[in-house]
């Protein structure tokens, strides 16, 4: 069903930047550690979101765009067993690594681009299909033909992104302006929920107040461990430091780090979406 407005068609323009041009072509092996020091600073809501989801122990689950394996380790501990999908290699061992540090045995990795014509008979269908801020948050309609149950999206819900706090360590670092923080509510997860419902799913959501930290024994400690952000040239390393600083608050065990973020995870029964 077509509503009064077209919800799919917004989306769609939506997400065009971050699906042609120089995104499209970009090489996330490049970015394997800066990806996987972000994930490991949101362990703890990382956890929060996966709890949202419809997960059982009987179910299979397929994570699209896994990267090193933000989601998928933590929700392999509950469900029967996880493919996880990335078109980079990098990722994708960076994904079986840290499966193996959390004693994990059941995620099985695919090397597959999502974009490309034969993804959906390579993957496979499962019981639930998960994107989570990566290429196959862009076309849900595709998403949904991966689940016999659920499909589950998520992102960041008019709150900062990974991208803008990655960044805030690096203002006056690198060339890379920050990226200013989108606050318009006009073009947030309410297009995603609407165009959903127009299609003929009763869309579930939760909203996760979360965010990144990691708690230190010392300022130096802190400069040391979150170097992962990128590369800190010696001249600015005093403004690398400030920037570090803005973020950290001392406490009896020395300084905790914390960038506030918000999540949300929205699911819908796949066998509800009416596809033209």
């Amino acid at each position: 069903m077509t509503g009064l407005v077209n919800w799919r068609l917004l989306r769609e323009r939506m997400m065009a930047p971050a699906t042609s041009g120089q995104m499209a072509k970009f090489d996330w092996n490049q970015i394997t550690d800066m990806y996987d020091g972000m994930a490991k600073l949101e362990r703890r809501y990382t956890q929060m979101q996966v709890d949202c989801m419809p997960l059982t122990a009987d179910d299979t689950v397929v994570d699209i765009g896994c990267g090193p394996g933000r989601l998928s380790v933590p929700m392999a501990q509950k469900v029967k067993s996880v493919t996880s999908v990335d078109a980079f290699d990098n990722m994708l061992s960076r994904c079986m690594h840290n499966a193996e540090l959390a004693g994990v045995s059941n995620i099985t990795p695919k090397l597959q681009d999502w974009n490309s014509d034969d993804a959906l008979a390579q993957i496979g269908v499962h019981d639930i299909a998960v994107a989570s801020r990566s290429v196959g948050f862009s076309d849900l309609i595709k998403l949904n033909k991966i689940a016999r149950k659920y499909a589950v999206v998520m992102s960041f819900a008019n709150a900062p992104s990974l991208r803008e706090i990655q960044l805030s360590f690096l203002e006056g670092v690198i060339d890379t302006p920050p990226v200013p923080h989108g606050n318009d509510r006009n073009f947030g997860y309410n297009i995603t929920f609407n165009m959903l419902y127009d299609m003929g799913a009763e869309p579930n959501i939760r909203i996760v107040d979360d965010g990144y930290e990691a708690q230190f024994t010392s300022r130096e400690e802190a400069y040391g461990a979150l170097r992962f952000v990128g590369d800190i040239p010696a001249d600015k390393e005093a403004q690398y430091r400030a920037n570090v600083d803005k973020r950290l608050t001392a406490n009896e065990q020395g300084f905790r780090l914390f960038c506030a973020s918000r999540t949300y995870v929205m699911w819908w029964k796949t066998s509800e979406l009416t596809i033209d």
